[in-house]
């Protein structure tokens, strides 16, 4: 027990040790917007690299086919999650205007940004096929869900036509390069492809950048928002720290039960389910029409939430 706590109280520390580089980094005023922006441009180009290497690397044909067979587990959670968001809109507890931002919110996590280096930190690369799993279901939610509820709110903001379920921009989405480095190594996995040894070496190289980026990425991100906003919020962003932080890895842990699901991916699922709302959903807010200043408030607060509730969860999940 005592080694579980220290083991996780170590991966807290490094993950706050490196965030703190870009806290700092920003604090003394390094970046503008623009080199905010070129940082998260790095991290999306390794990210696709990382995500090839950690395919190919780390299953066998036979290991993949078992790990996709609990793929339904993750789409359980997502859809669950969205039906209790659709209630509590129900309920008269969300603003009308804000409601369709809302409901992306509740269920659509930054898998990726975060995922990797928590991950990371506590399993280290053999537990990122597992991520890589809910990262899929997530992926659906954004762009076919959620994407569709936040044009809602455009439409009910600025009069705009009624949109449709799909479009044309969320199917692109199944072509953005971090989905594609995915199924690119699903495919070589499963179609048992060799893979040349510099084609590993080079995806390897260039994949490790993400973490460590993504680290000072959001220690900028939180320099830049400031704890005090925890202190001045909407009710529907309380309720969305109660949804990521508090349902969402709930809910994981339900729908494992009944199934016989090895202690890993447990863990990895559960901490999945439990990270900040994907800053795709204020940018989708923006381009749309929605509430982009609720959006990115709620990016941002569940970003630093964080900080305070990774230490539970990491703490928790060793047990199972």
């Amino acid at each position: 027990m005592i080694e579980a706590v220290l083991h996780s109280l170590t991966a807290v520390t490094v993950l706050v040790l490196v965030a703190s580089v870009g806290w700092l980094t920003a604090k003394k005023g390094w970046y503008d917007d623009r080199g905010r922006t070129m940082m998260a441009r790095l991290v999306n180009l390794a990210l696709p690299f990382f995500l090839f290497y950690s395919m190919t690397s780390k299953f066998s044909h036979d290991q993949l086919i078992e790990l996709l067979q609990m793929a339904f587990l993750p789409i359980l959670v997502v859809v669950i999650n969205f039906c209790i968001s659709l209630v509590i809109v129900r309920l008269g507890l969300v603003r009308d205007e804000v409601r369709g931002t809302f409901l992306a919110c509740f269920s659509a996590s930054t898998v990726l940004f975060v995922g990797v280096p928590v991950t990371l930190a506590m399993y280290g690369e053999v537990g990122i096929p597992y991520l890589l799993v809910y990262f899929f279901a997530n992926v659906i939610y954004i762009w076919v869900v959620a994407i569709y509820n936040i044009k809602l709110d455009g439409v009910r903001r600025q009069g705009r036509a009624q949109p449709r379920l799909l479009s044309r921009q969320s199917l692109k989405m199944f072509t953005s390069p971090p989905l594609l480095g995915f199924l690119v190594g699903l495919v070589f996995v499963l179609c048992s492809l060799p893979l040349p040894r510099f084609v590993s070496m080079s995806t390897h190289m260039i994949g490790q950048l993400a973490t460590p980026l993504a680290l000072v990425f959001i220690g900028m991100t939180v320099q830049k928002v400031g704890f005090s906003r925890l202190l001045h919020m909407h009710r529907e962003v309380w309720l969305i720290l109660v949804a990521c932080f508090l349902i969402r890895p709930c809910l994981m842990y339900l729908c494992m039960l009944p199934f016989d699901v090895e202690p890993l991916m447990q863990r990895v699922f559960i901490l999945a389910s439990a990270l900040p709302v994907s800053s795709a959903i204020a940018v989708l807010a923006r381009q749309y029409g929605a509430d982009e200043e609720y959006a990115s408030e709620v990016v941002s607060m569940t970003t630093i939430g964080l900080i305070f509730a990774a230490p539970f969860w990491l703490t928790l999940v060793s047990f199972l």
